[in-house]
């Protein structure tokens, strides 16, 4: 039976009545002094995440700036290196060897194999 009377109380509001009989505040004034509370709350909360949200923009930014950076380096790099191995201007390719040589003619190939004969003997 006790139960029931529970049941009744919740229901009707007579508990809620009966609260504020007492001294509590109504429940209106409880929502004006949350929202008093709350907005600076708030506004203080969003100056932090605009701060935080600054802060780590910038170090992706410097961070995006030096892999950019890299990248270009290692472009210009194999570039540079690229346009060594083929000269502008003429059709070398990159098996090329590049180095001084002397046209040496028959007759000289001749005397220089006498030469190296007549020491061995």
């Amino acid at each position: 039976m006790r139960e029931d009377w529970k049941i009744i109380k919740k229901v009707s509001g007579y508990e809620e009545n009966n609260a504020q009989e007492r001294g509590r505040a109504p429940p209106a004034t409880r929502g004006w002094v949350s929202y008093l509370i709350l907005i600076p709350i708030s506004i203080i909360m969003v100056i932090f995440g605009v701060f935080f949200f600054a802060a780590f923009f910038a170090l992706f930014a410097i961070a995006a700036i030096g892999f950019g950076f890299r990248f270009w380096w290692l472009r210009r790099a194999l570039i540079k290196s690229m346009s060594s191995d083929n000269t502008v201007g003429t059709v070398e390719t990159a098996d090329t060897v590049e180095g001084e040589y002397v046209v040496v003619d028959k007759d000289q190939a001749v005397e220089t194999e006498v030469r190296k004969a007549e020491k061995d003997k």
